[in-house]
């Protein structure tokens, strides 16, 4: 197993590598534009903006050479090195300070300059991610999160065994995946295998390798990188702009407020700086690294709370918590390791004792939180969150504000969109947004009013609703405030323009059939935890059949003395309309109902395949259930046929016709709720889509002679529900009119009414047909809506799911 000890994992021509000699006493760790490093003392350390500098402050306000670093006699010393904006510590400038214990300063600017933190003494990284350099004893270096691997990643996003560095000192060094559930990544591109350049980054979870000189440096993620957005600009199709150039910088642990009236484009903007909707213009870029391009080894430290809840009402909170960790960690992680990320979130956050409270019956706050939690399982390094105080009293709003300033301070950017003024003044920046999405004033809350010339926000909001947005544009690039807080950073990282590259669909985290049945078990999880709701499911068929056991009286399937029975077609018919209902009530809303959670788990990488075949498999189960229970109940007293025309047992033959009645009904209305825009609506459309099928059945009303309805009655799954019962007990037998008499056939003698095993497996085969064909739309239906939605109505690049 290779050596490991701390080290910078930067770039190598911004690292100091601490040699094997750094002891407790001399070792001084340094933290700046983010990156870490350990300094051994053996040389003086050189802070600036060159490329001579062995620490590298991309930062115009920082000088080329800017500060010093050694070890005197009696510790560590830093030296301002004549820089032009001077070196600041606490609000004063500093020419020499001694670095006895812990430091903060400034480089640049005392308010906003960039951060040099320095802790000396100690080589112990921080918590938050620690680097190291590992000497290999081999050729072969194994990388995973079990403990037999040559480099253990202590991260769920990664698999037991993730990857394999091979060096060999003729070729050169290779990457190869080892089948892992989140991928390798090799400039920002998912490998199965790659050969490297020297020093050519590998990322996999949080960690970043780089193989330098025989060795292997191991860099984490800890939060410590800056979030630039350059020139994002967003419009429709039909020309309106809802973003217009649109950029800003801000550094690590960061809270940023993005302000503005309805309309201003706050939520695109998030869509954009997330990278689920890409700017059609503009690039963001996390740590220097740039997101739209390398989206798929980034997605993974982003974490996005839309204002919609996106965990289900009816679990409790650990219970929706523990299903989503297992949808977003690999598949080779335990249960316990889950369960401990799980608990550990909740802790952070204050959950503890809500644990098994299910997610409705939180407050407010409790239920921001909660969903706060679900992002922040897999330790993001960017969070953001839209309008996460909507609809919260004052008290639990400022609750949230301080929740993301603590968050933020514990190594992670973050960004919230919101309404609300009060806790504006816990944020380190600000971003007003007019109307067409134009940046109105980007910089700190305490600079904001003045800038406006008001004297509360409220005022802010009418003037940016009723003042030409163009205007707010010229005059913040014409004040100085936007040279210090956007051009001046902006310039200081040098990130290009250029349009987003087309990215493909997001990678899942676990093998398809571990994830539908996940989803499965938690969609049964749903139901039985929906009391009132499982008690509707469970009652129905019982009360259909007992309603249809009371009305349609006795022998109605039975013939009579004379060989026929004038009923048999009203209690068919009234067998496979029940049977219509129930699998269209079961499925009309249950996609619909949960599209917020369903569109923030598609990003995460759940498919929709391994999703609709969960719903499918239970809703299945569900219907199979009722139509039994149904038939068995309105058959009673029905009589019906000894044998079927393929199985020996009439009722279980009739049984089966009108289940399969019920499950292309139920597919028909999982495709229904896939297209509609809310359960409301869905609920508004059954009786819609139940009329036609008593219509379109042919059984009522003769359609056979009527071109446009004869077609669409083809589709109509009633209609083969219908012919399949009435071959399974003979009809034209039990009817007036004989199908094989010796005058023609009339036009009552429906030819699908046939009692032979052809006519019956001929209509038994359109119904799994129509079902199949149902759940196929369905699929397509909501990949179509993915790229609908989140590429929005615009022209640009394809959408990330």
């Amino acid at each position: 197993m290779p050596e490991a000890f701390p080290v910078d994992t930067g770039d190598e021509a911004n690292s100091l590598r601490a040699g094997g000699g750094v002891g407790e006493s001399t070792a001084l760790r340094i933290r700046a534009g983010g990156r870490e490093l350990v300094a051994d003392g053996s040389a003086p350390v050189v802070v600036g903006r060159g490329g001579g500098a062995d620490v590298v402050v991309a930062d115009q306000r920082v000088s080329r050479r800017h500060a010093l670093l050694r070890l005197d006699t009696d510790g560590w010393v830093l030296e301002d090195a004549g820089s032009t904006n001077g070196t600041w510590l606490d609000g004063a400038r500093v020419g020499r300070v001694a670095v006895a214990g812990r430091l903060r300063l400034r480089l640049g600017n005392p308010v906003d300059g960039s951060v040099l933190e320095l802790d000396p003494g100690s080589r112990r990284p921080p918590a938050a991610g620690p680097s190291a350099v590992h000497r290999p004893a081999a050729r072969r270096v194994r990388v995973g999160r079990a403990r037999d691997n040559d480099i253990v990643v202590d991260d769920l996003l990664v698999s037991r065994h993730h990857a394999e560095l091979r060096l060999d000192p003729t070729v050169g060094v290779e990457v190869v995946d080892l089948g892992s559930h989140n991928g390798t990544f090799v400039g920002g591109r998912r490998v199965e295998r790659a050969r490297l350049l020297p020093g050519e980054p590998v990322t996999v979870g949080h960690h970043t390798f780089r193989v330098v000189d025989g060795m292997v440096e191991d860099h984490v993620d800890s939060g410590d990188g800056g979030l630039e957005a350059v020139g994002l600009s967003v419009a429709t199709r039909d020309g309106k702009v809802l973003l217009d150039d649109v950029g800003f910088a801000v550094g690590p642990r960061s809270l940023v407020a993005v302000v503005g009236p309805t309309g201003a484009g706050k939520s695109t903007l998030l869509h954009a700086l997330t990278g689920f909707r890409p700017a059609q213009a503009g690039t963001v870029t996390y740590a220097g690294q740039d997101l739209y391009r390398d989206y798929d080894a980034v997605r993974q430290r982003i974490g996005f709370v839309p204002q919609d809840d996106i965990l289900h009402r009816h679990l409790g909170v650990q219970r929706a918590l523990e299903f989503a960790a297992e949808l977003r960690f690999p598949g080779d992680s335990g249960r316990q390791e889950r369960a401990a990320r799980v608990a550990e979130v909740m802790a952070e956050l204050g959950l503890g004792d809500r644990a098994h409270l299910p997610v409705a019956k939180l407050s407010g706050g409790q239920r921001k939180r909660t969903n706060v939690a679900l992002e922040l399982l897999t330790k993001p390094s960017l969070l953001f969150l839209d309008e996460p105080t909507s609809g919260l009293d004052p008290g639990y709003e400022k609750a949230v504000m301080r929740l993301l300033r603590d968050l933020a301070d514990g190594g992670r950017i973050v960004v919230v969109a919101t309404h609300s003024m009060q806790s504006l003044g816990l944020c380190d920046r600000v971003l007003f947004l007019a109307p067409g999405g134009i940046p109105a004033f980007f910089g700190p809350p305490a600079e904001a009013l003045g800038y406006f010339g008001a004297g509360e926000y409220p005022d802010v909001f009418v003037a940016l609703e009723h003042e030409d947005p163009a205007s707010w544009r010229d005059r913040f690039r014409r004040h100085p405030a936007h040279q210090r807080y956007v051009q001046a950073p902006l310039a200081a990282t040098a990130t290009p323009r250029r349009a987003p590259a087309p990215p493909g669909p997001p990678p899942s985290p676990v093998r398809w059939r571990r994830q539908a049945g996940t989803l499965t078990r938690r969609y049964l999880a749903i139901i039985r935890a929906d009391r009132r709701n499982l008690g509707l499911l469970v009652l129905q068929a019982p009360l259909l059949g007992l309603l249809l056991l009371a009305v349609m009286g006795a022998d109605g399937l039975r013939a009579d003395p004379s060989g026929m029975n004038l009923d048999a077609r009203k209690v068919l018919l009234a067998l496979v309309l029940s049977a219509t209902w129930l699998g269209s009530s079961n499925a009309i809303r249950e996609i619909v109902k949960e599209r917020p959670i369903y569109r923030r788990e598609r990003a995460a990488g759940v498919t929709v395949t391994a999703y609709v075949a969960s719903k499918v498999a239970v809703l299945s189960c569900l219907t199979v259930a009722q139509a039994g229970v149904l038939a068995a109940l309105a058959l009673l007293r029905q009589g019906g046929p000894r044998s079927g025309v393929v199985l020996e047992a009439g009722t279980a033959e009739l049984t089966l016709d009108v289940t399969l009645a019920g499950l292309a009904a139920m597919a028909l209305c999982l495709l229904v709720s896939a297209l509609v825009s809310n359960a409301d609506k869905a609920l508004t459309l059954l009786p819609l889509l139940l009329i036609p099928q008593l219509v379109l059945a042919g059984v009522l009303f003769e359609t056979g002679d009527k071109p446009v309805l004869r077609e669409v009655g083809h589709l109509a799954s009633a209609r083969w529900g219908f012919a399949a019962a009435a071959a399974t007990v003979d009809l034209p037998e039990l009817e007036p009119i004989r199908c094989d008499g010796p005058e023609p056939p009339a036009a009552d003698c429906d030819e699908p009414w046939r009692h032979d095993p052809a006519t019956w497996l001929r209509n038994l085969a359109a119904l799994l047909g129509l079902t199949a064909a149902s759940v196929v739309a369905t699929v397509g239906v909501l990949r179509q809506a993915d790229r609908r939605v989140l590429a929005g109505a615009r022209r640009g690049p394809p959408a990330r799911w």
